[in-house]
């Protein structure tokens, strides 16, 4: 097995900025986009995320979730201060096997 990262950083539209390669993004609906792996991982990898870019002032709500993740991909949320599904830029870094 060999173990690899995969980051990227996206605009609220689902356009990738920069990254590491090996992914497709695609944004779904307000405040919801989807991830897929080039490489299927082994098993789920350990992701993390974060938004970036919005402004000052934010709140701890404004964030970024992955409710649904597998060896082929994730599936990303982002939200306002109040808990509402919004359009925001994110950042993400999955690690973890493959085969």
């Amino acid at each position: 097995m060999t173990q690899i990262t995969l980051w990227g950083s996206i605009e609220k539209d689902g356009t990738i900025v920069s990254g590491s390669g090996g992914f497709s993004v695609k944004r779904e609906s307000t405040g919801n986009y989807s991830i897929l792996f080039k490489n299927q991982f082994t098993n789920n990898p350990a992701m993390t995320g974060a938004q970036w870019g919005y402004g000052s002032g934010e709140s701890t709500l404004d964030n970024v979730i992955f409710p649904s993740l597998s060896g082929g991909g994730a599936t990303v949320q982002t939200g306002d201060g109040g808990g509402h599904y919004t359009d925001r830029n994110f950042s993400f870094i999955a690690i973890g096997n493959i085969a």
